[in-house]
């Protein structure tokens, strides 16, 4: 075989997996996992429950 035939080869199968690689990445079912993977940075914040929570954090930065 040739060193064009193969490297023609090697171009088709790299660029069907790239096609694959975009189709999985931007998949309707990837949506939910990229989205909580996104809000991860979020997660260490603590949550209030009470309005008197939040007016004491307030008053404590104060």
């Amino acid at each position: 075989m040739e060193f064009a035939t193969l490297h023609s080869i090697l171009t088709v199968i790299l660029f069907v997996g790239f096609v694959g690689l975009i189709i999985w990445a931007y998949g309707k079912g990837r949506k939910k996992d990229f989205d909580e993977a996104a809000n991860l940075v979020f997660d260490d914040e603590p949550e209030l429950t009470k309005p008197e929570q939040k007016q004491k954090q307030e008053s404590d930065h104060e």
